[in-house]
Protein backbone atom coordinates (compact mmCIF):
# COMPACT_ATOMS: atom_id res chain seq x y z
CA UNK A 1 0.00 0.00 0.00
CA UNK A 2 1.36 3.44 -0.93
CA UNK A 3 2.43 5.70 1.91
CA UNK A 4 -0.03 8.46 2.76
CA UNK A 5 1.68 11.86 2.48
CA UNK A 6 2.00 13.74 5.74
CA UNK A 7 1.92 17.49 6.20
CA UNK A 8 5.71 17.51 6.25
CA UNK A 9 5.75 16.17 2.68
CA UNK A 10 4.34 19.47 1.45
CA UNK A 11 7.53 21.48 1.00
CA UNK A 12 5.78 24.87 0.68
CA UNK A 13 3.29 25.42 3.52
CA UNK A 14 1.87 28.41 1.62
CA UNK A 15 1.05 26.23 -1.37
CA UNK A 16 -2.66 25.27 -1.32
CA UNK A 17 -3.35 21.53 -1.12
CA UNK A 18 -6.09 19.91 -3.18
CA UNK A 19 -7.25 16.27 -2.97
CA UNK A 20 -8.83 14.81 -6.11
CA UNK A 21 -11.11 11.83 -5.35
CA UNK A 22 -12.25 10.15 -8.57
CA UNK A 23 -12.25 6.50 -9.63
CA UNK A 24 -11.42 7.51 -13.24
CA UNK A 25 -7.62 7.73 -13.53
CA UNK A 26 -7.89 9.79 -16.72
CA UNK A 27 -9.99 12.42 -14.97
CA UNK A 28 -7.63 12.47 -11.98
CA UNK A 29 -4.63 12.93 -14.26
CA UNK A 30 -6.17 15.80 -16.25
CA UNK A 31 -7.33 17.61 -13.10
CA UNK A 32 -3.99 17.06 -11.33
CA UNK A 33 -1.91 18.45 -14.20
CA UNK A 34 -4.14 21.51 -14.57
CA UNK A 35 -4.13 22.30 -10.85
CA UNK A 36 -0.39 21.73 -10.49
CA UNK A 37 0.26 24.10 -13.40
CA UNK A 38 -1.90 26.63 -11.53
CA UNK A 39 0.32 26.32 -8.46
CA UNK A 40 -1.54 23.85 -6.26
CA UNK A 41 -0.16 20.80 -4.50
CA UNK A 42 -2.36 17.88 -5.57
CA UNK A 43 -2.97 14.52 -3.89
CA UNK A 44 -4.93 11.94 -5.96
CA UNK A 45 -7.33 9.40 -4.44
CA UNK A 46 -9.09 6.61 -6.30
CA UNK A 47 -12.05 6.38 -3.89
CA UNK A 48 -13.78 8.13 -0.99
CA UNK A 49 -12.12 6.13 1.75
CA UNK A 50 -8.64 6.95 0.41
CA UNK A 51 -9.61 10.64 0.26
CA UNK A 52 -10.66 10.62 3.93
CA UNK A 53 -7.33 9.00 4.89
CA UNK A 54 -5.49 11.82 3.10
CA UNK A 55 -7.62 14.50 4.76
CA UNK A 56 -6.95 13.05 8.21
CA UNK A 57 -3.17 12.98 7.69
CA UNK A 58 -2.64 16.17 5.68
CA UNK A 59 -3.79 19.77 5.91
CA UNK A 60 -6.04 20.05 2.88
CA UNK A 61 -7.71 23.18 1.54
CA UNK A 62 -10.07 21.75 -1.09
CA UNK A 63 -11.49 18.30 -1.87
CA UNK A 64 -12.65 17.63 -5.44
CA UNK A 65 -15.08 14.75 -4.90
CA UNK A 66 -16.63 12.61 -7.65
CA UNK A 67 -20.32 12.05 -6.89
CA UNK A 68 -20.57 8.49 -8.17
CA UNK A 69 -17.76 6.06 -7.24
CA UNK A 70 -17.81 2.32 -6.57
CA UNK A 71 -17.72 1.33 -2.94
CA UNK A 72 -18.02 4.50 -0.87
CA UNK A 73 -19.86 7.07 -2.99
CA UNK A 74 -19.22 10.77 -3.05
CA UNK A 75 -22.33 11.50 -0.96
CA UNK A 76 -21.32 8.89 1.64
CA UNK A 77 -17.84 10.42 1.80
CA UNK A 78 -19.30 13.92 2.13
CA UNK A 79 -21.60 12.80 4.93
CA UNK A 80 -18.70 11.23 6.88
CA UNK A 81 -16.51 14.28 6.29
CA UNK A 82 -19.12 16.78 7.54
CA UNK A 83 -19.76 14.59 10.60
CA UNK A 84 -16.07 14.78 11.57
CA UNK A 85 -15.36 18.04 13.45
CA UNK A 86 -11.69 17.90 12.45
CA UNK A 87 -12.56 17.86 8.73
CA UNK A 88 -15.71 19.95 8.71
CA UNK A 89 -13.99 23.11 7.44
CA UNK A 90 -12.50 21.48 4.32
CA UNK A 91 -14.04 22.99 1.19
CA UNK A 92 -15.73 20.33 -0.97
CA UNK A 93 -16.50 20.64 -4.66
CA UNK A 94 -18.69 17.81 -5.94
CA UNK A 95 -17.98 16.72 -9.51
CA UNK A 96 -20.73 14.81 -11.30
CA UNK A 97 -21.34 13.49 -14.79
CA UNK A 98 -25.11 13.76 -14.30
CA UNK A 99 -26.95 16.93 -15.42
CA UNK A 100 -29.84 15.93 -13.15
CA UNK A 101 -30.92 18.85 -10.98
CA UNK A 102 -31.76 16.49 -8.11
CA UNK A 103 -28.14 15.29 -7.85
CA UNK A 104 -26.92 18.89 -7.48
CA UNK A 105 -29.56 19.80 -4.93
CA UNK A 106 -28.87 16.69 -2.82
CA UNK A 107 -25.13 17.38 -2.89
CA UNK A 108 -25.60 20.98 -1.78
CA UNK A 109 -28.05 20.00 0.93
CA UNK A 110 -25.55 17.38 2.20
CA UNK A 111 -22.99 20.14 2.72
CA UNK A 112 -21.03 20.54 -0.54
CA UNK A 113 -19.69 24.04 -1.13
CA UNK A 114 -19.94 23.87 -4.90
CA UNK A 115 -20.91 21.53 -7.74
CA UNK A 116 -19.29 21.02 -11.15
CA UNK A 117 -20.83 19.03 -14.01
CA UNK A 118 -18.63 16.97 -16.34
CA UNK A 119 -17.27 17.68 -18.89
CA UNK A 120 -15.57 20.37 -16.85
CA UNK A 121 -13.80 23.39 -18.35
CA UNK A 122 -10.26 23.34 -16.96
CA UNK A 123 -10.27 27.14 -16.71
CA UNK A 124 -13.48 27.02 -14.72
CA UNK A 125 -12.17 24.18 -12.56
CA UNK A 126 -9.11 26.18 -11.55
CA UNK A 127 -11.24 29.27 -10.98
CA UNK A 128 -13.65 27.36 -8.74
CA UNK A 129 -10.83 25.90 -6.67
CA UNK A 130 -9.27 29.35 -6.28
CA UNK A 131 -12.57 30.73 -5.06
CA UNK A 132 -12.59 28.10 -2.33
CA UNK A 133 -9.14 28.98 -1.01
CA UNK A 134 -9.09 32.76 -1.55
CA UNK A 135 -8.68 34.05 2.00
CA UNK A 136 -10.48 32.00 4.68
CA UNK A 137 -12.69 34.81 5.94
CA UNK A 138 -13.48 36.11 2.47
CA UNK A 139 -14.09 32.60 1.17
CA UNK A 140 -16.43 31.87 4.07
CA UNK A 141 -18.48 34.94 3.20
CA UNK A 142 -18.41 34.00 -0.49
CA UNK A 143 -19.55 30.44 0.22
CA UNK A 144 -22.35 31.58 2.48
CA UNK A 145 -23.54 33.97 -0.23
CA UNK A 146 -23.24 31.25 -2.88
CA UNK A 147 -25.13 28.71 -0.81
CA UNK A 148 -27.85 31.25 -0.06
CA UNK A 149 -28.14 31.99 -3.78
CA UNK A 150 -28.35 28.31 -4.66
CA UNK A 151 -31.04 27.79 -2.07
CA UNK A 152 -32.96 30.71 -3.54
CA UNK A 153 -32.43 29.27 -7.02
CA UNK A 154 -33.58 25.85 -5.85
CA UNK A 155 -36.77 27.34 -4.41
CA UNK A 156 -37.25 29.40 -7.59
CA UNK A 157 -36.86 26.37 -9.84
CA UNK A 158 -39.22 24.31 -7.70
CA UNK A 159 -41.97 26.93 -8.20
CA UNK A 160 -41.57 27.24 -11.98
CA UNK A 161 -44.43 26.10 -14.24
CA UNK A 162 -42.56 23.03 -15.58
CA UNK A 163 -45.40 21.97 -17.90
CA UNK A 164 -45.36 25.31 -19.71
CA UNK A 165 -43.93 25.95 -23.16
CA UNK A 166 -40.54 27.58 -23.74
CA UNK A 167 -41.77 31.20 -23.82
CA UNK A 168 -43.85 30.84 -20.63
CA UNK A 169 -41.02 29.14 -18.76
CA UNK A 170 -38.41 31.65 -19.95
CA UNK A 171 -40.68 34.57 -19.00
CA UNK A 172 -41.17 33.16 -15.49
CA UNK A 173 -37.40 32.78 -15.12
CA UNK A 174 -36.66 36.31 -16.38
CA UNK A 175 -39.24 37.77 -13.98
CA UNK A 176 -37.97 35.93 -10.90
CA UNK A 177 -34.20 35.88 -11.40
CA UNK A 178 -33.58 39.55 -10.50
CA UNK A 179 -35.02 39.06 -7.00
CA UNK A 180 -33.20 35.75 -6.49
CA UNK A 181 -29.84 37.16 -7.66
CA UNK A 182 -30.05 40.76 -6.55
CA UNK A 183 -29.67 42.18 -10.07
CA UNK A 184 -31.71 44.88 -11.80
CA UNK A 185 -32.88 42.91 -14.80
CA UNK A 186 -32.50 39.70 -16.78
CA UNK A 187 -32.86 38.79 -20.44
CA UNK A 188 -32.73 35.42 -22.20
CA UNK A 189 -31.36 35.54 -25.76
CA UNK A 190 -31.62 32.79 -28.39
CA UNK A 191 -29.09 32.56 -31.24
CA UNK A 192 -30.92 31.87 -34.50
CA UNK A 193 -28.50 31.38 -37.40
CA UNK A 194 -27.14 34.89 -38.07
CA UNK A 195 -29.53 36.75 -35.78
CA UNK A 196 -30.38 36.87 -32.09
CA UNK A 197 -33.88 37.01 -30.63
CA UNK A 198 -34.91 38.00 -27.12
CA UNK A 199 -37.10 35.24 -25.69
CA UNK A 200 -37.86 36.98 -22.37
CA UNK A 201 -36.69 40.07 -20.47
CA UNK A 202 -37.43 41.89 -17.24
CA UNK A 203 -36.47 44.95 -15.22
CA UNK A 204 -33.86 47.29 -16.67
CA UNK A 205 -33.63 45.19 -19.87
CA UNK A 206 -37.30 44.89 -20.83
CA UNK A 207 -37.39 48.17 -22.78
CA UNK A 208 -34.04 47.69 -24.50
CA UNK A 209 -34.72 44.08 -25.51
CA UNK A 210 -38.48 43.57 -26.13
CA UNK A 211 -39.39 39.86 -25.86
CA UNK A 212 -40.14 38.14 -29.16
CA UNK A 213 -38.16 40.63 -31.22
CA UNK A 214 -34.74 40.54 -32.84
CA UNK A 215 -31.91 42.01 -30.78
CA UNK A 216 -30.36 45.22 -32.24
CA UNK A 217 -27.75 44.35 -34.82
CA UNK A 218 -24.80 45.84 -32.93
CA UNK A 219 -25.56 43.67 -29.89
CA UNK A 220 -26.41 40.61 -31.99
CA UNK A 221 -23.11 40.87 -33.88
CA UNK A 222 -21.17 40.81 -30.60
CA UNK A 223 -23.12 37.79 -29.33
CA UNK A 224 -22.65 35.83 -32.56
CA UNK A 225 -18.91 36.55 -32.63
CA UNK A 226 -18.43 35.23 -29.11
CA UNK A 227 -20.49 32.03 -28.84
CA UNK A 228 -17.71 30.04 -27.14
CA UNK A 229 -15.67 32.74 -25.46
CA UNK A 230 -17.28 32.40 -22.03
CA UNK A 231 -18.90 35.21 -20.03
CA UNK A 232 -18.30 38.78 -21.14
CA UNK A 233 -19.35 42.28 -20.12
CA UNK A 234 -20.69 45.41 -21.79
CA UNK A 235 -22.12 48.80 -20.94
CA UNK A 236 -25.61 49.86 -22.03
CA UNK A 237 -26.33 53.60 -22.00
CA UNK A 238 -29.91 54.74 -21.62
CA UNK A 239 -30.76 57.97 -23.48
CA UNK A 240 -28.00 60.21 -24.82
CA UNK A 241 -24.27 59.58 -24.65
CA UNK A 242 -24.18 60.99 -21.13
CA UNK A 243 -27.20 58.94 -20.01
CA UNK A 244 -27.35 56.35 -17.27
CA UNK A 245 -24.88 53.50 -17.73
CA UNK A 246 -26.13 49.95 -17.12
CA UNK A 247 -23.55 47.20 -16.68
CA UNK A 248 -24.34 43.97 -18.52
CA UNK A 249 -22.97 40.47 -18.01
CA UNK A 250 -23.50 37.98 -20.86
CA UNK A 251 -23.29 34.29 -19.85
CA UNK A 252 -23.57 31.82 -22.76
CA UNK A 253 -25.30 28.46 -22.43
CA UNK A 254 -25.59 25.33 -24.53
CA UNK A 255 -27.38 22.00 -24.43
CA UNK A 256 -25.75 18.73 -23.43
CA UNK A 257 -23.35 17.28 -26.01
CA UNK A 258 -23.29 20.52 -27.99
CA UNK A 259 -20.18 22.66 -27.79
CA UNK A 260 -21.59 25.78 -29.40
CA UNK A 261 -23.72 28.23 -27.45
CA UNK A 262 -27.37 28.42 -28.41
CA UNK A 263 -28.13 31.49 -26.32
CA UNK A 264 -27.13 33.88 -23.52
CA UNK A 265 -28.47 34.87 -20.15
CA UNK A 266 -27.93 38.62 -19.72
CA UNK A 267 -27.80 40.19 -16.26
CA UNK A 268 -28.03 43.94 -15.64
CA UNK A 269 -26.69 46.18 -12.87
CA UNK A 270 -28.23 49.67 -12.92
CA UNK A 271 -27.41 50.64 -9.32
CA UNK A 272 -23.84 52.02 -9.22
CA UNK A 273 -23.67 51.22 -5.48
CA UNK A 274 -24.28 47.50 -6.05
CA UNK A 275 -21.46 44.94 -6.35
CA UNK A 276 -20.01 44.97 -9.89
CA UNK A 277 -21.12 42.08 -12.06
CA UNK A 278 -17.58 41.01 -12.90
CA UNK A 279 -17.02 40.38 -9.18
CA UNK A 280 -20.06 38.11 -9.13
CA UNK A 281 -19.43 36.19 -12.32
CA UNK A 282 -19.05 32.81 -10.59
CA UNK A 283 -22.45 33.20 -8.97
CA UNK A 284 -24.00 34.33 -12.25
CA UNK A 285 -22.52 31.30 -14.03
CA UNK A 286 -23.97 29.06 -11.31
CA UNK A 287 -27.35 30.74 -11.64
CA UNK A 288 -27.26 30.25 -15.40
CA UNK A 289 -26.49 26.54 -15.00
CA UNK A 290 -29.40 26.19 -12.60
CA UNK A 291 -31.72 28.07 -14.96
CA UNK A 292 -30.64 26.02 -17.97
CA UNK A 293 -31.38 22.87 -15.96
CA UNK A 294 -34.99 24.04 -15.89
CA UNK A 295 -35.00 25.09 -19.54
CA UNK A 296 -33.10 22.12 -20.98
CA UNK A 297 -36.03 19.65 -21.27
CA UNK A 298 -38.21 22.30 -22.92
CA UNK A 299 -35.40 23.43 -25.25
CA UNK A 300 -34.58 19.87 -26.30
CA UNK A 301 -38.24 19.03 -26.70
CA UNK A 302 -38.86 22.17 -28.78
CA UNK A 303 -35.83 21.47 -30.96
CA UNK A 304 -36.85 17.90 -31.81
CA UNK A 305 -40.59 18.49 -31.71
CA UNK A 306 -40.62 21.33 -34.25
CA UNK A 307 -39.02 19.11 -36.88
CA UNK A 308 -41.33 16.20 -36.03
CA UNK A 309 -44.41 18.45 -36.16
CA UNK A 310 -43.50 19.80 -39.59
CA UNK A 311 -42.91 16.28 -40.94
CA UNK A 312 -46.15 14.94 -39.45
CA UNK A 313 -48.25 17.87 -40.70
CA UNK A 314 -46.87 17.19 -44.16
CA UNK A 315 -47.90 13.52 -43.88
CA UNK A 316 -51.44 14.54 -42.90
CA UNK A 317 -51.89 17.33 -45.46
CA UNK A 318 -50.44 15.41 -48.40
CA UNK A 319 -51.99 12.06 -47.33
CA UNK A 320 -48.52 10.53 -47.47
CA UNK A 321 -49.92 7.12 -46.64
CA UNK A 322 -52.00 4.39 -48.22
CA UNK A 323 -54.97 2.41 -46.97
CA UNK A 324 -54.86 -1.35 -47.40
CA UNK A 325 -58.03 -3.36 -46.95
CA UNK A 326 -57.94 -6.83 -45.39
CA UNK A 327 -61.11 -8.92 -45.77
CA UNK A 328 -63.05 -10.25 -42.78
CA UNK A 329 -64.65 -13.48 -44.04
CA UNK A 330 -67.49 -15.75 -42.94
CA UNK A 331 -65.63 -19.00 -42.25
CA UNK A 332 -68.48 -21.33 -43.21
CA UNK A 333 -69.15 -19.98 -46.71
CA UNK A 334 -66.32 -17.61 -47.58
CA UNK A 335 -68.54 -14.51 -48.05
CA UNK A 336 -66.99 -11.11 -47.30
CA UNK A 337 -68.43 -9.67 -44.07
CA UNK A 338 -66.27 -6.53 -44.19
CA UNK A 339 -62.81 -5.06 -44.53
CA UNK A 340 -60.42 -3.81 -41.89
CA UNK A 341 -58.73 -0.57 -43.01
CA UNK A 342 -54.97 -0.64 -42.31
CA UNK A 343 -52.88 2.50 -42.68
CA UNK A 344 -49.48 2.07 -44.35
CA UNK A 345 -47.13 5.05 -44.29
CA UNK A 346 -45.08 5.65 -47.41
CA UNK A 347 -41.84 6.17 -45.48
CA UNK A 348 -42.11 2.70 -43.93
CA UNK A 349 -42.84 3.88 -40.37
CA UNK A 350 -44.84 1.32 -38.42
CA UNK A 351 -48.44 2.50 -37.95
CA UNK A 352 -48.43 2.02 -34.17
CA UNK A 353 -45.28 4.15 -33.87
CA UNK A 354 -46.61 6.89 -36.16
CA UNK A 355 -50.01 7.12 -34.43
CA UNK A 356 -48.33 7.16 -30.99
CA UNK A 357 -46.04 9.96 -32.17
CA UNK A 358 -49.01 11.93 -33.49
CA UNK A 359 -50.81 11.55 -30.16
CA UNK A 360 -47.73 12.75 -28.26
CA UNK A 361 -47.38 15.79 -30.53
CA UNK A 362 -51.03 16.77 -30.27
CA UNK A 363 -51.86 15.69 -33.82
CA UNK A 364 -53.42 12.33 -32.98
CA UNK A 365 -56.96 13.38 -33.80
CA UNK A 366 -55.93 15.02 -37.06
CA UNK A 367 -54.07 11.90 -38.22
CA UNK A 368 -56.93 9.58 -37.22
CA UNK A 369 -59.44 11.80 -39.07
CA UNK A 370 -57.27 11.68 -42.18
CA UNK A 371 -56.89 7.89 -41.92
CA UNK A 372 -60.66 7.37 -41.49
CA UNK A 373 -61.46 9.63 -44.46
CA UNK A 374 -58.96 7.69 -46.57
CA UNK A 375 -60.50 4.38 -45.44
CA UNK A 376 -63.99 5.57 -46.44
CA UNK A 377 -62.67 6.51 -49.88
CA UNK A 378 -60.82 3.19 -50.20
CA UNK A 379 -63.90 1.03 -49.54
CA UNK A 380 -66.30 3.15 -51.59
CA UNK A 381 -66.30 0.61 -54.45
CA UNK A 382 -67.57 -2.24 -52.27
CA UNK A 383 -71.29 -3.12 -51.88
CA UNK A 384 -73.01 -1.03 -49.17
CA UNK A 385 -73.75 -4.09 -47.00
CA UNK A 386 -69.98 -4.78 -46.63
CA UNK A 387 -68.76 -3.37 -43.28
CA UNK A 388 -65.80 -1.05 -42.77
CA UNK A 389 -63.66 -1.74 -39.68
CA UNK A 390 -61.48 1.14 -38.47
CA UNK A 391 -59.20 1.60 -35.48
CA UNK A 392 -60.28 4.54 -33.31
CA UNK A 393 -58.56 5.69 -30.11
CA UNK A 394 -60.58 6.43 -26.95
CA UNK A 395 -59.47 10.08 -27.26
CA UNK A 396 -60.99 10.46 -30.73
CA UNK A 397 -64.03 8.42 -29.76
CA UNK A 398 -64.73 10.64 -26.77
CA UNK A 399 -63.69 14.07 -27.98
CA UNK A 400 -63.75 14.29 -31.78
CA UNK A 401 -67.01 16.12 -32.54
CA UNK A 402 -66.80 15.44 -36.27
CA UNK A 403 -66.64 11.64 -35.80
CA UNK A 404 -70.40 10.86 -36.07
CA UNK A 405 -70.77 12.77 -39.34
CA UNK A 406 -67.48 11.38 -40.64
CA UNK A 407 -68.54 7.76 -40.08
CA UNK A 408 -71.98 8.41 -41.60
CA UNK A 409 -70.20 9.31 -44.82
CA UNK A 410 -69.17 5.65 -45.16
CA UNK A 411 -72.84 4.80 -45.95
CA UNK A 412 -72.34 1.24 -44.74
CA UNK A 413 -72.02 -0.63 -41.41
CA UNK A 414 -68.97 0.56 -39.48
CA UNK A 415 -67.04 -1.39 -36.83
CA UNK A 416 -64.95 0.71 -34.44
CA UNK A 417 -62.01 -1.24 -32.98
CA UNK A 418 -60.48 -0.54 -29.55
CA UNK A 419 -57.33 -2.49 -28.70
CA UNK A 420 -55.82 -4.07 -25.60
CA UNK A 421 -53.14 -1.36 -25.68
CA UNK A 422 -55.59 1.55 -25.38
CA UNK A 423 -56.05 2.71 -21.79
CA UNK A 424 -59.65 3.50 -20.81
CA UNK A 425 -60.31 5.35 -17.56
CA UNK A 426 -64.05 6.02 -17.94
CA UNK A 427 -66.05 3.16 -19.48
CA UNK A 428 -69.36 5.01 -19.05
CA UNK A 429 -68.04 7.87 -21.16
CA UNK A 430 -66.93 5.41 -23.88
CA UNK A 431 -70.37 3.81 -23.96
CA UNK A 432 -72.00 7.24 -24.24
CA UNK A 433 -69.63 8.20 -27.05
CA UNK A 434 -70.53 5.01 -28.94
CA UNK A 435 -74.24 5.67 -28.62
CA UNK A 436 -73.93 9.10 -30.24
CA UNK A 437 -72.38 7.47 -33.32
CA UNK A 438 -75.71 5.92 -34.23
CA UNK A 439 -77.08 2.39 -34.71
CA UNK A 440 -75.00 1.74 -37.83
CA UNK A 441 -71.74 1.78 -35.81
CA UNK A 442 -70.75 -1.26 -33.71
CA UNK A 443 -67.86 -1.81 -31.31
CA UNK A 444 -65.11 -4.41 -31.55
CA UNK A 445 -62.55 -5.10 -28.83
CA UNK A 446 -59.23 -6.17 -30.32
CA UNK A 447 -56.56 -8.61 -29.07
CA UNK A 448 -58.87 -10.69 -26.88
CA UNK A 449 -56.92 -13.23 -24.85
CA UNK A 450 -53.68 -11.23 -24.91
CA UNK A 451 -54.12 -9.59 -21.54
CA UNK A 452 -56.32 -8.53 -18.65
CA UNK A 453 -57.19 -5.14 -20.17
CA UNK A 454 -58.95 -6.62 -23.21
CA UNK A 455 -61.14 -8.84 -21.00
CA UNK A 456 -61.95 -5.83 -18.86
CA UNK A 457 -62.91 -3.91 -22.01
CA UNK A 458 -65.26 -6.76 -23.02
CA UNK A 459 -66.95 -6.93 -19.63
CA UNK A 460 -67.39 -3.18 -19.29
CA UNK A 461 -68.29 -2.27 -22.88
CA UNK A 462 -70.24 -5.35 -24.07
CA UNK A 463 -69.00 -5.05 -27.67
CA UNK A 464 -70.72 -6.50 -30.72
CA UNK A 465 -67.47 -8.14 -31.86
CA UNK A 466 -64.47 -9.58 -30.04
CA UNK A 467 -61.29 -10.05 -32.10
CA UNK A 468 -59.33 -13.13 -31.08
CA UNK A 469 -55.61 -12.43 -30.84
CA UNK A 470 -53.39 -14.05 -33.50
CA UNK A 471 -51.27 -15.79 -30.83
CA UNK A 472 -54.24 -18.01 -29.89
CA UNK A 473 -55.04 -18.90 -33.52
CA UNK A 474 -51.54 -19.87 -34.66
CA UNK A 475 -51.17 -23.67 -34.60
CA UNK A 476 -54.59 -24.07 -33.00
CA UNK A 477 -55.18 -27.49 -34.58
CA UNK A 478 -52.16 -28.99 -32.78
CA UNK A 479 -52.58 -27.37 -29.36
CA UNK A 480 -55.37 -28.53 -26.99
CA UNK A 481 -54.65 -25.66 -24.58
CA UNK A 482 -55.29 -23.07 -27.28
CA UNK A 483 -58.43 -24.91 -28.37
CA UNK A 484 -59.74 -24.87 -24.80
CA UNK A 485 -59.14 -21.15 -24.51
CA UNK A 486 -60.80 -20.36 -27.84
CA UNK A 487 -63.75 -22.61 -26.99
CA UNK A 488 -64.18 -20.77 -23.71
CA UNK A 489 -63.99 -17.37 -25.38
CA UNK A 490 -66.50 -18.46 -28.02
CA UNK A 491 -68.91 -19.57 -25.29
CA UNK A 492 -68.29 -16.33 -23.38
CA UNK A 493 -68.91 -14.23 -26.51
CA UNK A 494 -72.09 -16.13 -27.30
CA UNK A 495 -73.41 -15.66 -23.75
CA UNK A 496 -72.76 -11.89 -23.91
CA UNK A 497 -74.27 -11.44 -27.37
CA UNK A 498 -70.94 -10.79 -29.10
CA UNK A 499 -69.38 -12.51 -32.09
CA UNK A 500 -65.76 -13.67 -32.29
CA UNK A 501 -63.50 -12.62 -35.18
CA UNK A 502 -60.35 -14.75 -35.35
CA UNK A 503 -57.23 -12.93 -36.55
CA UNK A 504 -54.17 -14.36 -38.30
CA UNK A 505 -55.70 -17.46 -39.94
CA UNK A 506 -52.95 -18.89 -42.16
CA UNK A 507 -54.16 -22.40 -42.97
CA UNK A 508 -57.31 -24.31 -43.80
CA UNK A 509 -56.73 -26.50 -40.73
CA UNK A 510 -56.93 -23.42 -38.48
CA UNK A 511 -60.13 -22.31 -40.25
CA UNK A 512 -61.73 -25.74 -39.83
CA UNK A 513 -60.91 -25.99 -36.11
CA UNK A 514 -62.22 -22.46 -35.50
CA UNK A 515 -65.52 -23.41 -37.13
CA UNK A 516 -65.75 -26.52 -34.92
CA UNK A 517 -65.20 -24.30 -31.85
CA UNK A 518 -68.02 -21.95 -32.82
CA UNK A 519 -66.07 -19.08 -34.42
CA UNK A 520 -67.88 -17.76 -37.50
CA UNK A 521 -65.76 -14.78 -38.67
CA UNK A 522 -62.06 -14.54 -39.40
CA UNK A 523 -59.28 -12.79 -41.22
CA UNK A 524 -55.71 -13.71 -42.12
CA UNK A 525 -53.38 -14.37 -45.04
CA UNK A 526 -55.18 -17.65 -45.79
CA UNK A 527 -58.42 -15.72 -46.35
CA UNK A 528 -56.99 -12.59 -47.96
CA UNK A 529 -53.93 -10.39 -47.54
CA UNK A 530 -54.16 -6.63 -46.90
CA UNK A 531 -54.11 -4.83 -50.26
CA UNK A 532 -54.87 -1.40 -51.66
CA UNK A 533 -58.33 -1.05 -53.22
CA UNK A 534 -58.45 -1.61 -57.00
CA UNK A 535 -58.72 2.10 -57.75
CA UNK A 536 -55.31 2.77 -56.15
CA UNK A 537 -53.50 -0.47 -57.00
CA UNK A 538 -50.37 -0.23 -59.18
CA UNK A 539 -51.31 0.10 -62.84
CA UNK A 540 -54.82 1.41 -62.12
CA UNK A 541 -53.95 4.89 -63.31
CA UNK A 542 -54.45 6.51 -59.92
CA UNK A 543 -52.42 9.65 -59.25
CA UNK A 544 -53.08 9.80 -55.47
Amino acid sequence: MARIPALGDVTDPERPVVVIADDDIAVRTVFQRALERAGFYVLPASDGQRALELLRSTSVDVLLLDLRMPGQSGLDTLHELRADSALRKVSVILVTGSPDEADRVIGLEQGADDVLVKPVSITELVARVRVQIRGRAAVADELRAGRDQRRRMTRLLADLPRQSDLVELATALADQLPTALGVDGTAIMAIERRSVRCVAASGALSRRFPPGRAVPQEVAAGIIRRPDAGPWFDILREGSEGGTAIELAFVPFSLAERAEAIGHFVYARADPEAVALDDRITHLMDATEFAVTALRPVLEYAETTNAALLALRKVIVTRDFAVHLQPIVRLDGGEIFGYEALTRFNDGTRPDIRFAEASRLGLGRALERAAIRAAIVAIAGEPPEVALSVNVSPDVLGHERSLPELLRQAQRPVVVELTEHERIDDYAAVRASLERLGPNVRLAVDDAGSGYASLKHILALQPSYVKLDIEWVRGLQDDPVRRSLVSGLAHFANETGAELIAEGIESDDERSVLLELGVRLGQGFHLGRPAPPPSTAPGSGSTR
